[in-house]
C-alpha cells in the first residue's frame, strides 16, 4: 500500500509500466481519492458498487500506454465500461485541446456517481465538453459519437467485438480484453485505408465480462 497517490504513480514508473511522461502527468493529476473510497493507493482493483470495480492502477497505465500514440490533442475516444470515470478522465487530459472522450455505462446510478467523481477532480473537462459520460449498452459502442481514433473497453468481450471495430476511424485502435475464462488483452488496429484490421494479443488478464444491466445486477 502506498501512502500517497504520487507514491503509487512513481512505483508504476519504477516498474516501467508507465513509460510516457504525458501519461505520468495525466495519472498524477487524476487522484484515486476522488474516484474510490477503499484502499485508495493499493495497486489492486477495488469495488465501487453495482458489482463493478475500479481497475488496478497498473491496468489503467497499461491501457493508456497501449493507446498512447492515438491519445493526442484533438483525438476522439470511446471508453466502454467507464465505471468510476478514472480512466476516462486520464484520457480527457491527454486529448486536450480539441479532443472528445465519451465514457459509456449501462447503469444510470454508476453514470451519476462517475460524474460526481469527475466533478471533484476535473470539473472543467465536463464543462468544456472534452469529457462526456453516456448511459447505454457499451457492447454496441456509441456510434452517434464516432468514428473514433481509439476505443478502450474495461470488461471482457467473449469474442472479437466487431461492432466496436466498425466504429474505429481508419488508422484507429481498439484495446479490449477478450475471452471466456482465459482472457487476453487484444489490440485491433484498423489500417490507414480502413479496409483491413490487424490484431495481436497482449497481456493475460482477468476482467468481469461485458454483460447487460440485468445480468450484472444478478451477479
Amino acid at each position: 500500500m502506498h501512502r500517497t497517490h504520487a507514491d503509487l504513480i512513481q512505483s508504476l514508473v519504477r516498474r516501467n509500466i508507465i513509460k510516457d511522461e504525458r501519461i505520468k502527468t495525466a495519472m498524477l493529476a487524476t487522484d484515486r481519492l476522488d474516484f474510490s473510497t477503499d484502499r485508495l493507493y493499493e495497486d489492486a482493483p477495488q469495488p465501487i458498487g453495482y458489482n463493478v470495480t475500479i481497475s488496478a492502477p497498473h491496468m489503467h497505465a497499461y491501457a493508456l500506454e497501449m493507446l498512447r500514440d492515438k491519445l493526442i490533442p484533438g483525438a476522439r475516444v470511446l471508453d466502454v465500461g467507464s465505471g468510476s470515470g478514472y480512466l476516462t478522465t486520464c484520457i480527457a487530459r491527454l486529448i486536450q485541446p480539441g479532443g472528445k472522450v465519451i465514457g459509456i455505462e449501462h447503469i444510470p446510478e454508476l453514470v451519476e456517481s462517475s460524474i460526481k467523481n469527475i466533478s471533484k477532480n476535473a470539473r472543467s473537462l465536463l464543462d468544456d465538453g472534452t469529457l462526456e459520460i453516456a448511459t447505454g449498452d457499451g457492447r454496441l459502442g456509441h456510434p452517434q459519437g464516432g468514428p473514433y481514433d481509439a476505443i478502450h473497453v474495461g470488461a471482457a468481450a467473449p469474442n472479437r467485438p466487431n461492432a466496436l471495430i466498425e466504429q474505429l476511424k481508419p488508422g484507429g485502435r481498439l484495446v479490449v480484453p477478450v475471452g471466456v475464462g482465459s482472457q487476453r488483452i487484444m489490440i485491433y488496429d484498423k489500417s490507414a485505408d480502413g479496409h483491413e484490421v490487424h490484431e495481436h494479443a497482449s497481456l493475460g488478464v482477468s476482467y468481469v465480462p461485458l454483460t447487460d444491466k440485468a445480468k450484472q445486477w444478478r451477479h
